[in-house]
């Protein structure tokens, strides 16, 4: 099967994609508005042709993401957010695995190693509560009042108080 070509905005927001990992940087790159930016990087992301053309490049390139403080955050929220529902599912009484070419990057960056037991498949991933904790003190969360001993966490404007 032969395939289909890439229209100009979608070779734009795959070159755009290849650099950053990100669909709504990448979807702006190629000139969707900001406004809608990240659902149109979204529907972009999922198109056969679009898919196709990444996994030709990721294939012959390497990929290097810029270090910066936001792909770090973006990595990190990547993992604290993630859901292992996005990996496998339940039918019938069966474990069905998500087909990696339908995983976004930012679900991706999430796992930590497949491999094949011999029974079957075994996906891990990476540590949600250190990625959470790291995020949290990042932002600022965690206080520790050297008086008591006590660690203050804000949550949504008010403080928690644990001993």
């Amino acid at each position: 099967m032969e395939q289909a070509e890439l229209s100009a905005r979608e070779r734009r927001f795959t070159e755009a994609f290849l650099e950053t990992g990100d669909p709504a940087a990448a979807a702006a790159e190629a000139g969707c508005g900001s406004g809608r930016a990240a659902a149109a990087g979204e529907k972009l992301l999922s198109r056969p042709a679009v898919q196709a053309a990444l996994g030709r490049a990721w294939k012959t390139r390497p990929r290097v993401r810029p270090v910066t403080r936001d792909a770090i955050i973006q990595e990190l929220a990547a993992i604290a957010f993630s859901d292992f529902t996005d990996f496998v599912r339940v039918e019938d009484g069966q474990v069905l695995i998500t087909e990696s070419r339908n995983l976004d990057y930012s679900r991706r960056a999430a796992i930590a190693g497949i491999k094949d037991t011999g029974k079957g498949v075994e996906i891990k991933l990476h540590d949600k509560q250190k990625a959470l904790e790291l995020l949290a003190k990042y932002l600022g969360l965690f206080e520790k009042d050297e008086a008591d001993d006590a660690v203050r966490v804000e949550l949504g404007g008010t403080a928690e108080w644990a001993e």
